[in-house]
């Protein structure tokens, strides 16, 4: 499958994310992080998802590309298997976050070649991700990589320590 076939089919997806699995999924991140101190818990909730919904809207209208590159399959079939593995098909909140998020997930990794996260995003302890041109950096990708919760190894972000 190449980047504009990818495109086609995570667009044919998002029409199937009701307003209500938006809701829900927003519900399932605020959920997430109930017991996480201000100001991460709105920087985890609303503004994550804020950055979740933009990117959802983003590719509902994005438009052809016309890339033929093709795609890693592993790491794409690497991607759907972590997003599986973290998920929860018993909830409907954190299943509907499962669903919007490997839409797009797949799209910032695929499609666009972004960070996972905003650019500006705080971390505890004040650090930030980073864009310094064409380069994203990140000041946990060195540390979440190693953990079953995050999915760092598919962001195009480099770690701080190795910041030109």
């Amino acid at each position: 499958m190449n980047r504009s076939e990818l495109l086609n089919e995570l667009k044919k997806e998002a029409r199937y994310i009701s307003n209500e699995d938006l809701s829900l999924a927003r519900a399932a991140i605020m959920g997430a992080v109930e017991h996480v101190p201000e100001p991460y818990k709105t920087i985890y909730s609303s503004d994550y998802f804020t950055f979740l919904y933009e990117n959802f809207l983003r590719l509902k209208g994005h438009k052809e590309i016309g890339i033929e590159e093709e795609l890693d399959a592993e790491e794409y079939a690497s991607l759907l298997g972590s997003i599986k593995d973290k998920s929860y098909p018993d909830d409907r909140k954190r299943e509907a976050l499962t669903r919007l998020s490997s839409l797009v997930l797949a799209y910032l990794v695929f499609i666009v070649k972004e960070p996972l996260h905003p650019v500006g995003m705080i971390f505890p302890g004040g650090m930030r991700i980073t864009q310094k041109e064409p380069h994203y950096y990140c000041p946990v990708k060195g540390k979440q990589s190693e953990t079953n919760i995050s999915f760092c190894e598919f962001c195009i972000c480099k770690d701080n320590s190795e910041l030109e």
